[in-house]
């Protein structure tokens, strides 16, 4: 898989798109270019998703508010931001499993390596929300 084939999908994924299934990159690919179109409006067209997330848009979907930042700080701040929103809905997340997992039925359980898994994602996320809130 190359950038060439698959400009859009590079242009948003990144080294990532290399990852992907060769199907999958092609259906994604497709649905980027089909929804490209420069002279359309913003909206809530994938393309555009993809971009305003790549513009570092905070939790809410919006760029975070000016107030005398500086572009790198805002950047940092709706990082901070996206990061602890996911943080927040991990935890959430496992608290669920936890009540499930102690009150629910047996069909309701996950497994011990999920709830790691979740565990080791808020713990990444959490670091990183400490490092950027220091670094700013």
């Amino acid at each position: 898989m190359t950038a060439t084939h698959y400009p859009y999908l590079f242009a948003t994924l990144g080294e990532a798109a290399h990852q992907l299934p060769e199907p999958i990159a092609r259906a994604l690919e497709t649905t980027l270019s089909a929804t490209h179109d420069d002279t359309a409006p913003t909206g809530t067209t994938l393309l555009e998703c993809l971009r305003r997330i790549r513009q570092v848009e905070a939790a809410d979907g919006q760029p975070w508010p000016d107030k005398g930042r500086t572009a790198g700080q805002r950047m940092a701040m709706a990082r901070v931001d996206r990061a602890n929103a996911g943080l927040t809905l991990l935890l959430e997340l496992l608290h669920a499993t936890e009540r499930a997992r102690v009150d629910g039925d047996d069909d309701q359980q996950v497994d011990d390596d999920v709830r790691d898994g979740l565990l080791l994602a808020c713990r990444g996320l959490a670091e990183y929300v400490e490092v950027q809130l220091h670094a700013t």
